[in-house]
């Protein structure tokens, strides 16, 4: 068997990201080193719930060395109850001018802090430098990670088909192009320019395209991961978090995710922007929009293949205010009936109000 789904998450939301201080200090004693904070240990176990709800869950779990990865990687492992390992081939990005370039937590560091959660017998599949990186390092690193990293891991779990690696918003993009086989940190994945996304907790999915044979007929497990095609599946996604994405990040900023001169760029376009919205705020009627996702559960005959939604497709919706809605989609009309999710085993309470305060609802439809 082969490694055919990939599922690449950035860590939970910093604690030196908070307006207020004061702000602890890295319990392992490393500089910039940071955990998460409350509302970031929130983001870790709505995004362990997400992945428990879904039919294709992640078999391991591999996390950068940086405590605020491990602490977002413990909820998954704990509710999913898979093995976690850490690689600091997924480690943080640093650039050279950076006045001090950490060096992550080893094994029995990591180990004080979260007792009996991490596996040992990983070898790391390659170290950063310890001078840091510029954005082409840290692409050829991530570039020669993944063929180390994949045969390492279908060696020691032939078994396995699903994969979680929890990290950090320069390195979850760069290994993501890497998959794409595109050039560089900044290269948009489609012709319309988009990124991929790095808020906060976000979640990334790549699949194998054809995972039983390739174009000659020969067997995915017998084709050398650099020449496996992979597709972007899921971009970004922060659907199952309570206020969304937050502190989405790309290379573009020109500064380092997360860091002071990152928070500091974003303090001051908000300030700049204040007077705009307070005008818009001023102005605009009492009715206020607001943005809701809602899934979409489609009837599948098969259970061997997938129901998938061609991209153009025209999607139509009537009557979401009414029990049973109406959804077209392409030349396909559908009668929806709506299911709570709430009544899972989410870490969070909240009253289900149709629509407007709904956090995830399904609509499930059948064809007509």
């Amino acid at each position: 068997m082969a490694i055919k789904t990939i599922y690449i998450a950035r860590h939970g939301y910093r604690s030196n990201w908070l307006p207020h201080g004061p702000y602890p200090p890295p319990p392992t004693g490393i500089d910039s080193d940071v955990p998460l904070a409350e509302h970031g240990l929130q983001q870790a176990r709505e995004l362990a719930h997400y992945l428990l709800s879904i039919e294709n869950q992640p078999e391991l779990l591999f996390t950068s060395p940086f405590y605020r990865c491990v602490q977002t990687s413990e909820p998954i492992m704990n509710l999913l109850e898979i093995p976690m390992y850490v690689d600091n081939g997924i480690g943080e990005w640093y650039m050279p001018t950076r006045p001090i370039i950490p060096t992550p937590a080893n094994y029995e560091t990591l180990n004080h802090f979260f007792p009996g959660k991490i596996q040992e017998g990983w070898e790391a599949s390659i170290i950063p430098s310890d001078k840091g990186e510029t954005e082409d390092d840290i692409f050829i690193r991530c570039k020669k990670f993944w063929p180390i990293f994949i045969d390492a891991v279908e060696k020691k779990f032939p078994n396995v088909e699903t994969i979680l690696l929890v990290t950090h918003a320069a390195t979850k993009i760069a290994l993501g192009l890497n998959l794409l086989k595109l050039d560089s940190c900044r290269d948009p994945i489609d012709s319309e320019g988009n990124l991929i996304r790095s808020g906060s907790c976000s979640l990334d999915k790549y699949e194998v395209k054809d995972v039983s044979k390739d174009e000659n007929g020969e067997p995915i497990e017998d084709i050398p991961f650099q020449k496996r095609k992979w597709t972007l599946t899921m971009n970004g996604n922060t659907e199952f978090l309570r206020n969304g994405e937050e502190m989405n990040w790309n290379f573009q900023k020109n500064v380092e995710a997360g860091s002071d001169a990152d928070i500091k760029a974003r303090l001051n376009k908000d300030k700049e922007s204040t007077g705009t919205a307070n005008v818009v705020a001023a102005t605009k009627d009492d009715d206020q929009m607001e943005t809701v996702y809602v899934s979409l559960d489609l009837p599948n005959k098969n259970y061997r293949k997938k129901s998938e939604i061609p991209k153009d497709a025209i999607f139509q919706y009537s009557g979401l205010e009414q029990k049973h809605p109406l959804i077209k989609i392409g030349s396909n009309v559908y009668e929806g009936t709506w299911k709570n999710l709430m009544a899972l085993n989410w870490p969070f309470r909240m009253p289900l109000v149709f629509i407007r305060k709904l956090l995830r609802t399904m609509l499930t439809v059948q064809l007509h």
